[in-house]
C-alpha cells in the first residue's frame, strides 16, 4: 500500500508538477513582452554608466595628461628659458644722444648741437610725485603724458604685475592664428622688454619671454622706473626715440612743455610710427588721439572739460629736424671737440679707439663747452670765402689756414682748420688743421723760446742794446730777412722789426736745451722734435723739425695778456653721463710761465709789432681800431708758413697759412689779414678794455742811443717798461737830470707805450 501510495502520490505529483508546469507556461507567455523591455532598458542603463565612466576616466587621464604636460612645460620655462635681464634701469646703458651745450651772455648753458649714432633719444627723468604733484621747477616726463600712454596702452598698468592675462590671452590667440596684428598682448613694462632686447620674433618662445622678463623687471623696479625707461626708448617716427625729442621734433619744444593734446598726439604714434606720424599721417594720428583722449576722459585722468578743450585746440606742429639742432656737417670746433672728449674717454675707461667714438655719439653725453657761436660764426663767415683768401698755388692747389681764439684762462672759443666751405665730416681720424697741422712757427718763435725767457732770466731788458750783425755758428751764419745788418739795436727795435740774429743768439746765450724745456714745459709746446729741434735755428728762427699748431701757439702767446699764467687749453669745461653724473672734467691747472712782471714786459714789447715804426704787423691796427693789441708775425724759408698771433684784451689768436703741399705762397700779407678779419668782426661791438700792467713793472724814459735811463740830455727818448727788480742804470755818456715816470696825456698813450712827452724823438 505505501509503495502504491507512493508511486501513486507520485504520479499525482507528476500530474500536478504537469499542470503547475502548464499553468506557469500560460504566465510567462502573457507577460514576455514587459520583461524584455526591462531587460533592455538594464543594459542601456548599464551602458550609459559604462560610457560615463569611460568618458570621466578619459577626461581625468586627459586632465592628468594636460598637468602632466602643463607642469613639465612650466619646469622648461622655468629651467630652460631665461627670464631675468642684464639691463640694470636704474642705469639704463643704451644709445642715446650726445648733447653739445655752450653758455650764453648770461650766463646759462643752452643747447647747442646734437650728436647721435643709430639712435635719436635724450633722456628725460621721470619724477612721479614731483610730476603728479605739478611742482614748480620740475622739468621731467609731465604726468598727463604719462596718462595718456597708460590710457591707450596699457590702462592697467599700475595694478598688473607686468603681464595682463586678459589681454596675453588674446595675444597668444593671434600668435597661434598667425594674424597680422600682434596687438592686445603687450603691456608697457612688456613692450619695454621688447624696446630694451629687440627681440621681435612672432614666436611662442619670444612671448613667453617676454613675460616672463616682464615679470622679472616688475620684482625688481618702481612702476615709476619702468615707465620713466618705457617713455625714453620707444620709437616715435621720424628716427626719434623717447619722448623729448620726438616732442622736440614734432611741436619744437620738450616734452614738460606739451599741452593735452600734444601728449595724446605722441601716445597715438606707438600704434605705429610710420602709418601714425601726425606730419606725415595726419588723418590717422587724428582719429587715434581722438581715442586716446576719450580713453583719458573714460578712466578719470581729465575732465569733461579738459577733453571738450582738447578736441577744440588746433594741432600746431613744427615737424623741423632743425628743432633737433642736428647739423649734418660739423664744424671745426665740433670736430675738435669730437675727437677730444673720445680720446679722453678712451683713457679714463680703457677703450680703444673705434670703441670710443661709438661710445660718444651713443653715450647719452651733456658736453659743456667753451665754444662761443657768435665767435665761431665770425671766424667761418672769413674763412669760407675762398675767392679772396683760397689762393691758387704753382701746382694748383687752394692755400688753407688754420685759426684758434682763446680766452685767457685756456678756454678755446672757436677754430677753424681750413679755408673754403666745409663739406664734409672729418671723423676722428680726419685732419683738422687748427688742431693737427704741425707747421714751422717762423718768427712766432722768436717771443716764446728767447725775448721772453731771457727778459724772464735777467739777460735783457726793454731797452737793452743788442748787436745786430754777422756771426759765425760753427759755420752756420744767420741772416736778415733784410739785406744787412743794423748794428747796435735796442731789444725793442729788434723784436719790433723782427732781426733773426739777436733771437739766436739769445739762444746761445741761455742753451738750447734752456730753450727747448722752457716751451715744452712751460708753454705746452709738444710737437717739436727731440734732438732735432733742440739748437739755434729751430728755437731762434723757427725752422724747426717738428712744429706748432695754431691751438698751440694761441695757448703760449696768452701768457703775455694775462700775467704769465699757462693754461693747457679746452674744448670743455665738463661732460655728464645721461644721469646727470660728471665723468669728465676740466679743472684749471694754471701754472705760472713767466713772472707777470716779465709778461708785462713782453706785452708792450709785442705791441711795437703793431703800432712801432718798424712793426712788422703793422697793418693789423685798421682792423681793430678800438682797443690795444700785441702781436707778432711769422714767415718761414721760402715764404711756405705765414702766421699771425696775437691778443686784445679780450681774447688771444693763433693764425696760419699755407699749403697742404708746400710751396711758395704769393700774398706775404694774408696770414695778418685773415687774423684781422676775424678780429675785427668779434671786436666790433665790445666795450674798450684795457690790459692789466703788473705793479711789478714800471714805465721809464730811456735814451734810445744806450738804453738806458734817460735824463734830459739825451738826445732821443722813449718809453719803455721794466720790471721794478730790474731796471737799468742811468745813462752816463749824456749828463743831466733824470727824467721822472711818464705822465700819460690820454689812455691811448699809456696803453700803447710808445709815446713820448712833446719835443722828444721816438
Amino acid at each position: 500500500m505505501e509503495f502504491d501510495d507512493v508511486f501513486s502520490n507520485s504520479n499525482e505529483k507528476e500530474d500536478i508538477d504537469e499542470n503547475k508546469a502548464d499553468s506557469l507556461d500560460l504566465n510567462s507567455f502573457s507577460s514576455g513582452a514587459t520583461d524584455t523591455r526591462a531587460n533592455d532598458k538594464a543594459k542601456k542603463i548599464k551602458n550609459k554608466e559604462r560610457i560615463i565612466k569611460t568618458v570621466l576616466m578619459t577626461f581625468l587621464v586627459g586632465v592628468i595628461t594636460v598637468s602632466i604636460a602643463i607642469g613639465g612645460f612650466l619646469i622648461y620655462v622655468f629651467t630652460a628659458i631665461d627670464g631675468t635681464m642684464e639691463e640694470n634701469l636704474n642705469d639704463l646703458k643704451l644709445n642715446f644722444t650726445t648733447t653739445v651745450y655752450t653758455e650764453n651772455d648770461n650766463g646759462e648753458w643752452v643747447e647747442y648741437q646734437r650728436l647721435h649714432g643709430e639712435y635719436n633719444r635724450i633722456w628725460l627723468a621721470y619724477d612721479e610725485e614731483a610730476a603728479k604733484n605739478n611742482e614748480e621747477g620740475y622739468d621731467g616726463i609731465p604726468q598727463q603724458l604719462v596718462n595718456a600712454f597708460v590710457a591707450i596702452e596699457d590702462k592697467r598698468f599700475f595694478s598688473h604685475p607686468g603681464v595682463d592675462w586678459k589681454r596675453t590671452a588674446k595675444g597668444f590667440l593671434n600668435l597661434i592664428t598667425d594674424n597680422a596684428s600682434d596687438g592686445g598682448g603687450s603691456t608697457i613694462t612688456q613692450q619695454l622688454v621688447k624696446n630694451l632686447t629687440m627681440d621681435n620674433d612672432r614666436k611662442i618662445s619670444r612671448k613667453i619671454r617676454e613675460i616672463m622678463r616682464a615679470r622679472y623687471l616688475e620684482k625688481n623696479y618702481a612702476k615709476p622706473t619702468i615707465m620713466e625707461c618705457y617713455l625714453n626708448t620707444i620709437p616715435l617716427g621720424h628716427g626719434t626715440y623717447g619722448v623729448e625729442v620726438a616732442a622736440n621734433y614734432y611741436f619744437g619744444k620738450s616734452a614738460n612743455e606739451l599741452t593735452l593734446l600734444e601728449c595724446a598726439t605722441l601716445a597715438s604714434i606707438t600704434k605705429s610710427p610710420t602709418y601714425y606720424a601726425p606730419d606725415t599721417y595726419p588723418d590717422n594720428n587724428e582719429t587715434r588721439r581722438k581715442t586716446v583722449l576719450y580713453q583719458m576722459l573714460d578712466q578719470g585722468y581729465i575732465t569733461q572739460e579738459e577733453y571738450d578743450n582738447a578736441l577744440k585746440e588746433e594741432l600746431k606742429l613744427v615737424a623741423s629736424r632743425e628743432e633737433l639742432n642736428e647739423t649734418e656737417v660739423n664744424s671745426y670746433f665740433i670736430e675738435a671737440l669730437i675727437k677730444k672728449v673720445s680720446e679722453d674717454l678712451a683713457e679714463k675707461y680703457g677703450y680703444e679707439e673705434e670703441e670710443a667714438v661709438k661710445n660718444f655719439y651713443n653715450g647719452g653725453y651733456k658736453i659743456y663747452a667753451t665754444l662761443d657761436p657768435d665767435i665761431q660764426s665770425n671766424i667761418e663767415s672769413v674763412f669760407v670765402d675762398s675767392e679772396t683768401y683760397g689762393l691758387i698755388g704753382a701746382d694748383g692747389s687752394q692755400l688753407q689756414g688754420a685759426f684758434t681764439i682763446m680766452d685767457y684762462n685756456g678756454n678755446v672759443l672757436g677754430m677753424v682748420g681750413g679755408i673754403g666751405e666745409k663739406k664734409v665730416n672729418l671723423g676722428i681720424s680726419g685732419f683738422n688743421r687748427a688742431t693737427d697741422a704741425i707747421r714751422q712757427p717762423g718768427s712766432t718763435m722768436k717771443p716764446i723760446a728767447s725775448y721772453s725767457l731771457a727778459i724772464e732770466k735777467g739777460e735783457i731788458n726793454y731797452s737793452s742794446i743788442v748787436a745786430d750783425e754777422a756771426t759765425n755758428y760753427n759755420g752756420w751764419t744767420p741772416k736778415n730777412w733784410y739785406s744787412g745788418y743794423s748794428g747796435n739795436v735796442t731789444v725793442q727795435y729788434a723784436l719790433e722789426r723782427s732781426i733773426n740774429t739777436i733771437p739766436v743768439a739769445l739762444v746761445k746765450k741761455l742753451t738750447p736745451q734752456a730753450s727747448y724745456d722752457f716751451l715744452t714745459q712751460k708753454l705746452g709746446v709738444k710737437t717739436l722734435n727731440n734732438p732735432e729741434d733742440i739748437d739755434l735755428s729751430p728755437l731762434g728762427l723757427g725752422g724747426t723739425n717738428g712744429g706748432i699748431t695754431t691751438l698751440q701757439s694761441a695757448a703760449a702767446y696768452a701768457v703775455f695778456g694775462n700775467g704769465g699764467v699757462y693754461y693747457e687749453p679746452t674744448l670743455y669745461t665738463k661732460v655728464c653721463d645721461q644721469y646727470g653724473e660728471v665723468i669728465l672734467e676740466y679743472k684749471p691747472d694754471p701754472k705760472v710761465a713767466i713772472s707777470e712782471d716779465t709778461a708785462t714786459v713782453m706785452n708792450h714789447l709785442l705791441r711795437n709789432v703793431v703800432y712801432g715804426a718798424n712793426g712788422t704787423g703793422r697793418n693789423a691796427q685798421n682792423y681793430v681800431t678800438n682797443m690795444k693789441m700785441y702781436a707778432k708775425t711769422g714767415t718761414t724759408n721760402d715764404q711756405y708758413d705765414l702766421w699771425f698771433v696775437g691778443g686784445t684784451p679780450y681774447y688771444v689768436a693763433s693764425c696760419w697759412c699755407g699749403y697742404d703741399s708746400q710751396q711758395r705762397i704769393p700774398q706775404s700779407s694774408i696770414a695778418l689779414r685773415m687774423w684781422g678779419s676775424v678780429m675785427g668782426k668779434i671786436h666790433s661791438d665790445l666795450p674798450v678794455k684795457e690790459f692789466t700792467d703788473s705793479k711789478y713793472a714800471s714805465d721809464r724814459y730811456y735814451c734810445t742811443e744806450t738804453g738806458l735811463l734817460a735824463n734830459d740830455t739825451c738826445p732821443a727818448t722813449a718809453i719803455g717798461w721794466y720790471k721794478k727788480g730790474g731796471l737799468p742804470e742811468a745813462c752816463t755818456t749824456h749828463v743831466g737830470t733824470p727824467l721822472e715816470a711818464p705822465i700819460y696825456e690820454n689812455s691811448e698813450q699809456a696803453a700803447g707805450g710808445q709815446a713820448a712827452p712833446e719835443g722828444t724823438a721816438q
